[in-house]
């Protein structure tokens, strides 16, 4: 049982100011990976950096990529057998058209309660909580039996490589739990879906538009992986229902190309495609078994063409020779997470929510991957995953966070700290 003045001392040192001006802050600065454009997540890690040095925290910074640095803060406690990890990621997505925002994407406009900016919700806010946490805890001079690590990573959005290089470093070796700071409107999830991600390549052979029989069309074969993928949605569905934190499992199409590269023009049969597609998997099923069928589907898709284009001649008295193909190759292979409900640190969250808000949590899932994915499928590492902010708001135009619920956010964070590590004996 945690001493009700430790929890005082605790959350007496968070700073809401503090928290508002360090989400700014980072929002204010571009870290968009944009090679093109010139901008990365040096700067807002070299902030972040800065910033911690300031406060007396052990700070290293790790090169990951030109331009794209990892920064671990550590808050070196007292003894213990556990260590605590809050992960957060200095990257955003890019804000599209300027023009269709209504405040500035890296202005950190503040209207009401709300403050809008790209990162704001995912997950510059978060990240800020999580930083002004280490730094109450740190300021209110309660002991901790173990030590809390902050990783500040770059390449979140994308192929998460900078959660791999802390991983390859060593740094997750001292790890015996995380908290992934993400925009969960203050659930706490304990599971994420898992995400494969596919191309299929067809080859056909280029023509003239008004000559199609002189070349191979790819779009049969584009139009049977698309009712095949869907079988294998509904096949899925079927077969494992739905998760009641993570919903429904899915295969999505989310780009259909033809030609597969180049420019498109109206007068040109194009003579190859291309099909990528978004799996987005539950706890119950195998990625083997999942990257199998799509080796079947794509084998399937090339005979069911070359068996349309057989008859089509045949019906038309030509022959011409049918060597289209349809490949597929596996770009993403992520595996779901789940924590038990028992484990230290669902406790740890459940009793910090609890204190800091007064209310019965709420549980929930993740619909996508995070940083945490590699965490528990590389390291074996108890995850939740929990933080301010609507999360059907990331990627979208004036993005939000609702400042209240940050600086909650950052208390719900220090308390887990000290639920999960405990008191040391000089506390």
């Amino acid at each position: 049982m945690i001493q009700e003045n430790l929890v005082e001392k605790v959350l007496s040192a968070i700073d809401p100011e503090e928290v508002i001006r360090l989400t700014a802050s980072l929002v204010r600065i571009n870290s968009v990976w944009d090679p093109v454009a010139g901008t990365n997540e040096k700067t807002a890690a070299e902030f972040v950096a800065r910033w911690a040095q300031a406060q007396g925290f052990q700070v290293q910074m790790d090169e990951v990529a030109p331009g794209r640095p990892n920064v671990v803060v550590t808050h070196a406690g007292g003894p213990g057998p556990r260590t605590l990890m809050f992960e957060g990621h200095t990257d955003v997505v890019t804000p599209g058209d300027v023009s269709q925002w209504a405040y500035d994407p890296f202005g950190a406009q503040i209207v009401g309660r709300r403050m809008y900016g790209r990162g704001t919700n995912d997950t510059k806010g978060n990240l800020a909580a999580m930083l002004a946490a280490m730094a109450a805890i740190q300021r209110s001079g309660v002991a901790l039996a173990g030590s809390v690590v902050g990783g500040v990573l770059c390449d979140e959005e994308d192929q998460m490589i900078g959660v791999q290089d802390f991983i390859r470093r060593g740094h997750a070796d001292r790890v015996t739990a995380a908290v992934i700071c993400e925009p969960q409107d203050g659930m706490i999830c304990t599971s994420q879906k898992g995400a494969l991600r596919a191309r299929f390549h067809i080859a056909g052979k280029m023509s003239h538009g008004a000559m199609p029989l002189a070349g191979l069309n790819t779009s049969p074969a584009v139009a049977e992986l698309l009712r095949g993928l869907h079988a294998l949605e509904a096949e899925a569905v079927n077969a494992f229902g739905r998760d009641p934190h993570l919903g429904w499992p899915s295969f999505t199409p989310t780009v259909v190309q033809a030609p597969a590269a180049g420019a498109a023009q109206l007068n040109v049969m194009p003579g190859e495609a291309r099909v990528l597609v978004d799996i987005r998997t539950l706890p119950a099923q195998s990625h083997v078994d999942i990257i199998a069928a799509l080796g079947r589907l794509a084998a399937d898709a090339q005979a069911r063409a070359r068996a349309h284009y057989d008859d089509y001649d045949r019906l038309l008295g030509i022959e011409r020779p049918c060597g289209l193909t349809v490949g597929m190759e596996i770009l993403t292979d992520r595996p779901c997470t789940r924590t038990a409900a028992g484990d230290p640190v669902v406790q740890a969250a459940d009793w910090a929510t609890r204190s800091v808000t007064g209310r019965e949590p709420v549980y929930g899932g993740v619909p996508g991957a995070t940083d945490g994915t590699f965490l528990w499928a590389l390291k074996h590492i108890p995850i939740v995953t929990m933080g301010a902010g609507d999360r059907e708001v990331p990627h979208q135009k004036d993005e939000w966070v609702d400042l209240d619920q940050l600086v909650a956010t950052a208390g719900i964070y220090a308390l887990i700290a000290l639920h999960y590590l405990g008191a040391g004996p000089d506390a």
